[in-house]
């Protein structure tokens, strides 16, 4: 790889910076569970490294019934729904990211923005 000359006119993509702004992804359930039982573990084990705990974190995940991991999953649920919210208000505030479209049988400045949950109806246009 060391060795590698890309071919003529190939240029490096420059990655789109992250807007400060934008609102962050919500955690996963299994994050949630992990962030709650992690100060336990190290302080239990402090000569562990981040890899052990994580691991030992997985297999406590692993080893739960549905039923105990639903408060986690409940939470990240409200917590992805809350992002949704906040993603759509910013994509509406901004005009980044969203596909705006004119739906059929729309009318009177009407504009639907499709996002991953669904499809919101405006009622002011943009």
């Amino acid at each position: 790889m060391k060795n590698y000359v890309p071919p003529v006119g190939m240029k490096k993509r420059k990655r789109r910076k992250k807007d400060p702004k934008a609102p962050k992804r919500p955690p996963s359930s299994f994050f949630l569970f992990s962030r709650e039982h992690y100060t336990k573990i190290k302080s239990d084990n402090p000569h562990w490294s981040v890899v052990q705990v994580a691991k030992l974190l997985g297999e406590m995940w692993s080893k739960k019934s549905e039923q105990d991991k639903q408060p986690y999953e409940e939470k990240a649920a409200r917590l992805r729904a809350k992002y949704h919210q906040e993603l759509m208000t910013y994509r509406v505030n901004h005009g980044q990211g969203c596909s705006r479209k004119k739906g059929p049988g729309t009318s009177g400045g009407l504009i639907q923005i499709q996002d991953p949950v669904g499809i919101l109806i405006l009622s002011a246009s943009l």
